[in-house]
C-alpha cells in the first residue's frame, strides 16, 4: 500500500533579528519589528539570532534606543545641578559642577552606554568561561546583552515605574537569551549574573581609579 507523502518541514532559518536585515526590509520597519520581537517573542527571536556576526548592528541598536530614551527624560525633567542636589548646596560647591553640566551629560551619555555594554558583556563572558560554559565568542555575548538592554530601555518612557520595569526586563531578556542559546537553567544564570556583577564592579573601580590617577598626574605636571 502506498504511503502518503509526508510534508517537509522548513528548517529553522538563523538570519535574525529583524534589525540585522534592515537593508532588506527597511530601517524603520526593522527597528520597530526588532523591538516588538524581543518584547513579545524573545525566545523565538533569540533562537533565530545569528550565532556568528559582528557587534556593529547590535551596538548601534542599543546606543540609539538608550540615547533616545535618555534625551526624552532629559527634556521632560530638570537635570540642572540644583535639581540633582537640591538639599546639598555645600556638596554642589565642593563638586564644582559647571553651569553647562546638563549639556555635558548629554555629550558623554553615548560614551557611557558604549562603555557599559562592553564591560557588562566582558564580565558575563569571563563568568561563563570560569564555569566552563563558553561555547561561542565574545561578540555573541555582547549582542545578547546589547539587544536585551536596548529593547528594555524603551520601558523608561513609562512614567514613575519605567526605571524598575526596564531593569527587570533587561535581566529577563538576558536570561532568555542565555537560556535559549546556551541552554542555561535559572540556577546557572543566577550564579553567572552574580559573578558578572562582581567582575563589573571591579572593572568600574579599576577604571575610575585609573582615570583619577591620570587626572592627578596631568594636574601636577601640566
Amino acid at each position: 500500500m502506498e504511503q502518503p507523502e509526508q510534508p517537509q518541514l522548513s528548517p529553522l532559518i538563523i538570519d535574525g533579528p529583524p534589525w540585522e536585515k534592515k537593508h532588506e526590509i527597511g530601517f524603520f520597519v526593522a527597528f520597530v519589528e526588532t523591538i516588538k520581537a524581543f518584547l513579545f517573542r524573545p525566545a523565538n527571536t533569540f533562537s533565530v539570532m545569528r550565532r556568528a556576526a559582528g557587534i556593529g548592528d547590535a551596538l548601534v541598536y542599543t546606543v540609539g534606543i538608550q540615547v533616545f530614551t535618555f534625551l526624552w527624560m532629559f527634556v521632560v525633567t530638570d537635570t540642572s545641578p540644583e535639581s540633582l542636589l537640591p538639599q546639598n548646596p555645600e556638596l554642589r560647591d565642593m563638586l564644582q559642577l559647571p553651569e553647562n553640566f546638563s549639556q555635558i551629560m548629554v555629550l558623554i551619555y553615548p560614551l557611557s552606554v558604549i562603555l557599559l555594554q562592553f564591560i557588562s558583556a566582558f564580565a558575563v563572558h569571563l563568568a561563563m568561561k570560569w564555569r566552563d560554559l563558553q561555547t561561542y565568542d565574545f561578540s555573541l555575548i555582547f549582542r545578547i546583552f546589547a539587544y536585551a538592554s536596548g529593547t528594555a530601555s524603551i520601558l523608561l518612557l513609562i512614567p514613575a515605574i519605567g526605571g524598575l520595569l526596564s531593569l527587570i526586563m533587561t535581566i529577563y531578556l538576558a536570561y532568555v537569551g542565555l537560556r535559549t542559546i546556551y541552554a542555561l537553567h535559572a540556577g546557572s544564570f543566577m550564579l553567572i549574573a552574580l559573578l558578572a556583577l562582581i567582575i563589573t564592579l571591579g572593572l568600574y573601580i579599576l577604571l575610575v581609579f585609573g582615570v583619577t590617577v591620570m587626572l592627578v598626574f596631568f594636574s601636577l605636571f601640566i
